[in-house]
C-alpha cells in the first residue's frame, strides 16, 4: 500500500527535489534517508542477518520494510506516519520463519523547523506474527518522540518509545519494553557517508541480566540519484555488547532506501 501511495504522489519532475524546491545535492539526500521527519515518501528495506545464535552459533535473518508518509495538516504542523513490519527466520531454540508484530508510530512536527526538528506522537504495536515465538500475542502501545539535530555535514538524533500491553492473551505474559536508538552521522558532499545507528532496548518484564540488548558498530552508505528517484545503500556491522540469552553475538545489517518525492 505504501509503495502504491508514493508511485501515485510522484509528480513529473526530471530530477528529485527538496522541501525548498531545489534540486536535493547527494549531501542532502544522504542526511534524507537518516531523517525521520523528512518531506519525501520514503521506503526503507533492511536485512539484519544475525550470528553465533544459541548453543549451536546457527545464523539467523530478519527482513524489515519501513515506509514513512508525511501528510500536511495545516500550514505549521505536519504528520509522520511510519508503519514497520518484519519477517524473520529464527534458527533457534526452535525453527521459526514468518511475520513479526506490526508497529506503527505516528509523530507531529513543526513544519518549518530546520537546525533542530523535534517529533512526538504515539506507537502502536498489533499481534501479527505469525506463530508465538515470533511475536508478544499483545496489542500494545506507549508514547514515542524523536529530536534531530542537523546542520552542514552531521545529522545527529535519538529516537525512543515506551510500549506497554494492554490487550490480548494474558497468557503470553505482558509487555514492557523501553527503546532507545541514537544515531551520528557525517555526509559528505558526495554522498557517501559514515553513520553509527545502534537500537537499544530494555525488557522489564525479565531479569536485568536478559533486559538489555545494546548494540555497537557501524555503518558506511551512499546516496544518489536515479532518475526522479533518490536513493540510498549502506552496510553496517554491529557487535552486541549485551544481549539477552539466544540473541546473536553480532549482526550484519544491509540497508536500501528509496525516497520518492511528496506532493501531500
Amino acid at each position: 500500500m505504501a509503495l502504491f501511495a508514493a508511485f501515485v504522489a510522484v509528480p513529473a519532475y526530471a530530477q528529485t527535489t527538496g522541501q525548498n524546491g531545489n534540486s536535493a545535492t547527494p549531501q542532502d539526500l544522504a542526511k534524507s534517508v537518516h531523517n525521520p521527519f523528512e518531506d519525501y515518501i520514503k521506503v526503507q528495506l533492511q536485512s539484519a542477518t544475525g550470528f553465533s545464535i544459541g548453543p549451536h552459533h546457527n545464523a539467523g535473518d530478519s527482513f524489515n520494510v519501513q515506509p514513512l508518509i508525511p501528510l500536511s495538516l495545516n500550514s505549521e504542523w505536519d504528520l509522520f506516519v511510519r508503519p514497520s513490519l518484519s519477517m524473520t527466520y529464527q534458527p533457534s531454540p526452535h525453527e521459526q520463519y514468518g511475520l513479526n508484530d506490526l508497529q506503527t508510530s505516528f509523530f507531529v512536527s513543526p513544519h518549518n523547523a530546520d537546525k533542530w526538528i523535534w517529533g512526538i506522537g504515539p506507537i502502536f504495536q498489533l499481534p501479527t506474527a505469525t506463530s508465538d515465538g515470533l511475536g508478544t500475542g499483545r496489542w500494545s502501545a506507549g508514547p514515542t518522540a524523536a529530536l534531530i539535530y542537523s546542520n552542514g555535514p552531521w545529522f545527529n538524533g535519538i529516537l525512543t518509545y515506551q510500549l506497554m500491553s494492554f490487550a490480548g492473551s494474558r497468557a503470553r505474559g505482558s509487555v514492557n519494553q523501553t527503546y532507545v536508538e541514537t544515531q551520528l552521522s557525517y555526509n559528505f558532499e558526495s554522498g557517501w557517508y559514515i553513520d553509527t545507528d545502534p537500537q537499544m532496548t530494555f525488557d522489564w518484564t525479565t531479569d536485568a541480566a536478559n533486559g538489555w540488548t545494546i548494540p555497537i558498530g557501524i555503518d558506511i552508505g551512499k546516496a544518489f540519484n536515479l532518475r526522479m528517484y533518490g536513493m540510498g545503500l549502506q552496510v553496517g556491522a554491529y557487535d552486541l555488547v549485551e544481549r539477552p540469552d539466544g540473541a546473536p553475538q553480532w549482526v550484519l545489517r544491509v540497508q536500501f532506501t528509496t525516497l520518492f518525492p511528496n506532493r501531500w
